[in-house]
């Protein structure tokens, strides 16, 4: 698989693992990587072997396979430019996946002396650890949910590709709807929105509400600690036109404060439009008190209650937090 030719820093700068990274950052990396190339059905990873080296996809294709301890297989496909193998090095355990070649794949192999040069590299741990916390996040089986109305929705972390789910069009956010929860007149940008949905699970976490268990996103709910102290965190949410009034937004509170609970955040700030009853009504079961702001915007702070004493069966709270944890701690 592997051959002798030198492998380039710029080179590894093309690819979207290291976006951003100024060319020499790149070199001690490169002078301890080698090339690799894997023809279609080749197996790259093995879960459960133990892990010594990462592969850097240069092109090509690879199927990663998760099987979980009740058989349940969770498929997903790596493209170029992405890394494969850092969970297991990070975590220091077995592969948590099996990584197969469906097209033939050219790239870079590194063992451990090359994972500690590019964790060297600044900034690059905290994006490793974002990044293994979305892949272990997909190994989760979606929460089902009855909502007040009779319908069944799930549950689940905000994944990797839900960017993309949120802007399909499969679920209608009116320009009402998008001003109460933006509180700008226009649809949010794309950088907003990788903002929004890639996310690292501890200090911004997000609970999505799906439509069937791989079906459209049609709510979310978030919380983004303050970056001087994590025991506080501005809570948002938004639910789709066609699911307003089902419930969704009080359960996802409360999926929030179940989350809250475990990762220790004490205390809730909001600021939303005047006019946002639905939310406002929400953060009021907390005990909110509203003081305005800027013109026509209002804020509080609340204490995150026990989530012993939300009322949801002490079932569902124990799956709901043992779920955040799963993310929260992937990495950890």
């Amino acid at each position: 698989m592997a051959g002798l030719t030198e492998v380039r820093a710029d080179e590894l700068a093309a690819l979207e693992v290291f976006a951003g990274c100024p060319i020499e950052a790149l070199e001690p990396l490169a002078a301890q990587l080698r090339p690799l190339t894997a023809e279609p059905g080749q197996v790259l990873m093995q879960q459960g072997e133990l892990a010594v080296s990462f592969l850097l996809i240069g092109s090509g294709r690879a199927e990663v396979t998760h099987a979980d301890a009740d058989g349940h297989d969770t498929v997903a496909e790596l493209h170029p430019g992405l890394i494969v193998g850092e969970i297991a090095l990070l975590r220091d355990t077995p592969r948590t996946a099996t990584v197969v070649a469906t097209k033939r794949l050219t790239g870079w192999v590194g063992g451990r002396d090359a994972f500690a040069t590019m964790l060297e590299i600044p900034g690059m741990l905290d994006r490793l650890v974002a990044i293994a916390r979305q892949r272990l996040a997909a190994y989760i089986t979606p929460i089902p949910v009855r909502m007040r109305d009779g319908s069944e929705l799930h549950l689940r972390p905000v994944l990797p590709g839900d960017r993309e789910r949120a802007t399909s069009g499969q679920v209608e956010f009116s320009s009402e709807t998008l001003y109460r929860r933006f509180q700008a007149p226009r649809a949010p940008t794309k950088s907003l929105m990788t903002y929004l949905f890639e996310v690292d699970y501890d200090h911004h976490f997000v609970w999505v509400m799906t439509d069937g268990e791989d079906g459209p996103i049609v709510a979310d709910a978030r919380y983004i600690r303050d970056e001087h102290d994590l025991t506080v965190a501005e809570v948002a949410f938004i639910v789709g036109d066609d699911y307003q009034g089902r419930g969704i937004g009080t359960f996802l509170m409360d999926a929030l404060v179940i989350a809250a609970n475990r990762a220790g955040v004490q205390r809730f700030t909001a600021r939303v439009l005047i006019d946002n009853y639905p939310m406002r009504a929400i953060l009021g079961r907390l005990g909110a008190v509203w003081q305005r702001d800027d013109p026509g915007v209002v804020v509080t702070e609340v204490a995150v209650p026990d989530a012993r004493h939300l009322r949801l069966p002490a079932s569902l709270v124990k799956k709901i937090g043992d779920m955040a944890m799963q993310v929260v701690k992937a990495v950890g």
